[in-house]
């Protein structure tokens, strides 16, 4: 008889093509691979870069890499004439040291074996280059040459800038590799949908994005979080608009966003609806830090076990979309669904969907979770103000509750990394779970016998709407249901656990991850 356990993480990993990974890294690897080739050393190793990056790492102007001056000094050195004191040619790089003040630069250079070459590596060091164009290898020499301490302080305005180019050079060297490694194009994705619901489509620009954000822009790991989301949804054609917190409005506008103040949690997501609402658009909210959407398009497992639901999943076609792409996909699904028309879609809660791959892949009276939703621009429902945890619970039982069903993609999944992030609901929770309860509270008397207790996660519940139908196949109220794991607190507090074969397989692990060890991003293994 089959077993209820939490599926476990799949150890088989689905190729979604023979090409090399995309990564963040791919471009500054590509230029180093090609360069070591230049070189024409026999004693070190060349890493394999592809095709596309290996163009894109030579075509890209170099006032558009990261290691090029935020600012160029009066009476400085040009970046494209670069040489060391030895008249060796330096490479404007991709990446930054976060130290580097605006007017200094940083390239590679080719190098010749020495007495204590290995064999193994070597062959191109990173440099630093000041505005009169004397070069360094280290960062102590380069302090002391530029007489102060170079600090993160010094270098944020270019650490800015490496998150913004890498995002943005990443996506489209993704969007170029494809299938290969990289984003699949948006019709791959509509393709799953029937013709009848492939004509309901709604066109990007009938698409209000609002990202409801608070008090991570001036903190490193949240600018990365903000311009890979950004960029995800600019490079897809639809430019986001940014609901912060009063106090910090200036400082996501000083990184070029569109940003309005929005309020409190609650309060901001109302004001995305309304904004919405007001020019006839679907309102679709996105958390602040997502870096991957992803389909799996295959079939049923035919046993409910661990071993049969993994295995379905593995097998299933693997899709990396864009943000607009996936949005589209959930509106369609929605218009074309039988009565009641459900006025809210959204993806599945877990970052690994293998659990309902013996259910139906679409749910219309499951959890919707807060970090990626739709909203029609009909629905009259709002987000209670007296909530500020657990508010996507409350609004997913509202619409049920109003419009008869919601609509929940069960194989479409996030990759998020909002755990430990400063800001936003995780400021508004407390070690003791005082805040916890008084929520889970509001829940369970607005919507008596909806919610029962999760027996695994303090403080948890799992939405179970009675609909007179049998919940055998109900797969939230399996395993760790709609909690969250102990390395995870999102808005809403849902597990998105990436599973190894998504951990693995997700192209964009790393568009933002070369050397920040605290970045998970994408769903495909895309490392910066």
């Amino acid at each position: 008889m089959a077993t209820k356990k939490s599926v476990m993480k799949s150890k088989k990993v689905l190729k979604r093509g023979r090409g090399t990974r995309v990564n963040k890294g791919s471009l500054r690897s590509a230029l180093i691979s090609n360069l070591k080739k230049a070189g024409g050393r026999k004693d070190v190793n060349i890493a394999h870069a592809s095709a596309i990056a290996s163009k894109s790492s030579e075509t890209i102007p170099i006032e558009e890499r990261a290691g090029f001056p935020i600012k160029l000094a009066k009476g400085c050195v040009h970046p494209k004439d670069w040489k060391t004191h030895n008249g060796v040619k330096i490479i404007v790089d991709y990446n930054r040291a976060p130290w580097l003040p605006d007017d200094w630069g940083q390239g590679v250079k080719q190098t010749q074996p020495t007495a204590h070459s290995t064999g193994r590596g070597g062959g191109i060091l990173t440099t630093y280059v000041a505005p009169d164009g004397k070069s360094f290898f280290h960062k102590a020499t380069s302090e002391k040459y530029a007489g102060r301490p170079l600090t993160n302080e010094v270098g944020w305005n270019g650490q800015v800038r490496v998150a913004k180019k890498q995002a943005q050079q990443g996506l489209k060297l993704a969007r170029a590799e494809g299938s290969a490694g990289g984003l699949d194009k948006d019709e791959s994705l509509f393709k799953v949908l029937s013709a009848a619901e492939r004509k309901c489509l709604p066109k990007k620009e009938e698409l209000h994005v609002g990202v409801v954000s608070a008090r991570r822009a001036t903190k490193l790991e949240g600018v990365r979080d903000i311009f890979m989301v950004e960029m995800q949804f600019r490079e897809a054609g639809l430019t986001p608009t940014w609901y912060v917190d009063e106090g910090s409005l200036k400082d996501y506008k000083a990184l070029g966003l569109q940003a309005v103040v929005g309020g409190k949690l609650t309060e901001a997501r109302n004001k995305v609806l309304r904004d919405a609402r007001s020019q006839g658009k679907v309102c679709v909210q996105v958390s602040d830090d997502i870096s991957a959407w992803e389909y799996r398009d295959g079939a049923n497992a035919k046993v409910r076990t661990d071993d049969a639901l993994n295995a379905a999943h593995a097998a299933a076609r693997r899709l990396i979309v864009s943000p607009v792409a996936a949005a589209r996909f959930i509106v369609a699904k929605m218009r074309s669904c039988p009565d009641p028309k459900p006025k809210l879609g959204g993806v599945y809660m877990l970052g690994s969907c293998a659990r309902v791959f013996s259910s139906d892949p679409f749910a219309r009276h499951h959890f919707i979770l807060g970090d990626f939703f739709c909203v029609e621009p009909d629905s009259t429902v709002k987000f209670d103000l007296n909530m500020k945890l657990k508010e996507d619970y409350d609004f997913t039982c509202a619409h049920i509750s109003k419009y008869g069903s919601v609509m929940r993609c069960n194989r479409m999944t996030l990759n998020v990394k909002h755990y430990s992030n400063s800001g936003g609901a995780v400021s508004a929770r407390d070690k003791k779970g005082q805040e916890e309860l008084r929520n889970v509270g509001i829940l369970k008397t607005k919507w008596p016998g909806m919610f029962r207790d999760n027996p695994k996660r303090k403080n948890e519940v799992i939405l179970q709407w009675k609909t007179g139908k049998s919940t055998d196949d109900d797969d939230d109220a399996d395993g760790d249901g709609d909690s969250s794991p102990p390395t995870r607190t999102s808005k809403s507090k849902v597990t998105a656990k990436v599973t190894a074969s998504a951990a693995s397989g997700s192209f964009c692990r790393h568009i933002i991850q070369a050397g920040w060890k605290d970045l998970q991003i994408w769903a495909v293994r895309l490392e910066v």
